[in-house]
Parts: C-alpha cells; structure tokens; sequence
C-alpha cells in the first residue's frame, strides 16, 4: 500500500501560525513513525464518556492494524472545531473522523480538507441517511437518532398507554445528529397516538445540574402535568429524575440514551425508566473498519447506523460494561467482524 498523494499548493494556505502554535496541543496516540498511515480524529467533547470510549477503542483498533491517530477535542466550542480540522489538515493526515458540532460553519473547513486529498468519515456527520454527504465518503449514525429514538418513542407510548403529556430535553449546542434524535422524538411519540409533545427545554452545560434546572423550570410552567421526558442523554434525563423527585412527582416516565455505567446504575435504581445503549465501543470498530477500507482503496457504504438496543431494570443485567468490551478490543479478542456485532456490509470489509 502506498499514501495517497497530497497536493502541496492545496495545503499551503492552510499552514496558519495560529495552527502551528495549536499543533504542540495535538493528542498523539500511537508510534506514527511506525505506522504507514495517520487519521486525524476531531472528538466534539472528549469529557463526555461515550465519546471519549468510541475515540479510544477506535484508537485500539487502528493501532492493532497499523495506522496512528491524533485526536483533537473541540471541547463543545464549534469555532475551536474548524480550527482543529484545519489544524489536521496542516498536519497532512490521511483522513479524518469528525463528528460535527455545527455542520454549516464546520464545512468549509471540511472541503479544505478534500482539497488537501484528505477523506473524512462523518462521526454522526449528517442528519439523515438521505442527505448528499458533499465532503464526506462515508458517515456512521451512532444508533441513537432513528434506531435508539423509535425504540424509546415506542416504549414511551407503551408505558403512559398512548396518552399523556411529553417533554423533550436536548442540548444548548443544536448538534446535528442530536437535532435529528429530539425530532425523531416527537415523531414517532405523537405518531397513532393521542400524547402531546409539550415541546423541549435545552440543557445548557450537558450535565446533570443543566438538565435538573431546565426541566425544574418546565414543571413549573406546566404546573407539573407532565407523564414523559425524553432526553438526549443519559445525564441530562437524570438531571430531570432529581426535579421531578423534588417536585413530588411519582410514575413519570423518563428516559435517555448512551447507556453508560451512571444511566445503566440509575435504570437498575429506578431514576430513569429506560435508556438506549449506543454502544460506543462497537461504533469505533465501526468507524476503524471503513476509515481502514478507504485508506487501502476499498469502496465503503455511505451511510452506516450502528446497533442499539434498549435497556429497562429488566434487562440491564445483559448489558455488555463498555470497559469489559474495550479491554478485549485493545487485546484483539472483539473484532468489527469477530464478536463485535457491526453490520455485515462494515464487517465484510478487507476480508
């Protein structure tokens, strides 16, 4: 296998000594004089523990086949993201993985990019698998926007019987693929039923304590007559489990995605009524499979969702721990086609 080649002149512009000066900031992993290629990783909040587990098995991953990984985190700030990239691009990477935290201000910097030779892979990159995917190859849903969204609007309908009053709560930073998750909320909660979708409160700092005083705010304004609140994340819906508590609520239905360790702990105690495991440690696999595939020339899908599954105190017991899966990917036990559940037509490739 031999590097693509890279224009000199389409990179030139883009050596700014703002990004000369950013590139000492630059988190290297992997032996890159070893490696016979380098992705470039632009991780949108590298504190949140799912992002942080799909960037290291994704790392685990590629180191096991060779290529190195510099990652950047954005750290939540969208103009701090388009200089990452650009920084990357100077870097010369191969590719790189982005998961967008604005798609419009971030695309220019996305087609620099594709001018310097580079392919990018979208990290939940596009907001529907129908979208012209413009500067990105391929794009991987992690499961949570159509899949993880129609699994929780339906059990949502099954717990309060068709019926009832429901509260969405998404993110202060409209993120593209948590955008399509809260509309896909609302969609599929209203749709051949009589609930009504009381509209969303956004957490402002993506946490608990965010979580806990928007949906304080929004039992107030509704004088508590809410039976369902449907979160982007599993934080922010047990921010809204602490209001409901102190508002004296009981039986309201609340749910989140991610599935980590805290929301399967505050599923199995009751917090929360259910969460939806995205499962990020498969999504690394995923996101190494065809970041590999098109450095070594192969074809790749457009647009891949990764597999979720719900989980309720009836069930949370089955649930793989993200740490358990991560110590056999970094070991080589769970591959994307050896144990690691990714979809045939990723786990197919380079075989």
């Amino acid at each position: 296998m031999t590097k693509p080649a890279r224009s000199v002149a389409a990179i030139a512009p883009l050596v700014l000594a703002s990004v000369l000066t950013l590139s000492a900031c630059a988190s290297d992993s992997g032996p890159e004089g070893d490696s016979e290629f380098t992705v470039g990783i632009s991780n949108p909040q590298g504190a949140q523990p799912i992002l942080k587990m799909t960037q290291d098995t994704f790392t685990s991953a590629a180191a096991r086949n060779g290529i190195a990984v510099k990652a950047l985190d954005a750290q939540l700030d969208p103009a701090k993201q388009v200089t990452d990239v650009d920084q990357l691009v100077a870097q010369q990477v191969d590719l790189i993985v982005v998961y967008p935290l604005d798609a419009n201000s971030l695309k220019p910097a996305l087609q620099r990019a594709n001018a310097a030779g580079i392919k990018v892979v979208g990290w939940a990159g596009l907001a529907s698998p129908e979208s012209d995917p413009g500067v990105l190859t391929s794009n991987v849903d992690t499961g949570g926007s159509y899949r993880g969204s129609k699994l929780l609007s339906d059990y949502v309908k099954d717990q309060l019987g068709g019926s009832g009053n429901v509260l969405g709560v998404g993110l202060g930073v409209p993120v593209p693929i948590l955008e399509t998750m809260m509309s896909q909320y609302e969609k599929n909660t209203t749709e051949g039923s009589a609930i009504d979708w009381l509209g969303r409160v956004d957490d402002p700092t993506d946490d608990i304590a965010g979580g806990q005083k928007v949906v304080a705010t929004a039992l107030t304004k509704y004088q508590n007559d809410i039976q369902g609140i449907m979160a982007y994340n599993d934080a922010a819906a047990m921010g809204a489990s602490v209001a409901v508590k102190a508002a004296g609520l009981e039986d309201v239905v609340i749910v989140g995605q991610n599935g980590d360790e805290d929301g399967i702990e505050a599923v199995e105690d009751g917090r929360l009524s259910a969460t939806v495991d995205l499962v990020p440690w498969r999504t690394g696999l995923i996101l190494e499979a065809i970041s590999r595939a098109i450095l070594n020339g192969q074809d790749v899908p457009a647009f891949v969702e990764s597999p979720t599954e719900l989980y309720t105190a009836g069930n949370a017991a089955n649930r793989v721990p993200w740490a358990d899966a991560a110590a056999k990917i970094e070991s080589g036990e769970i591959t994307c086609a050896q144990g690691g559940g990714c979809p045939e037509n990723v786990a197919s490739l380079g075989n």
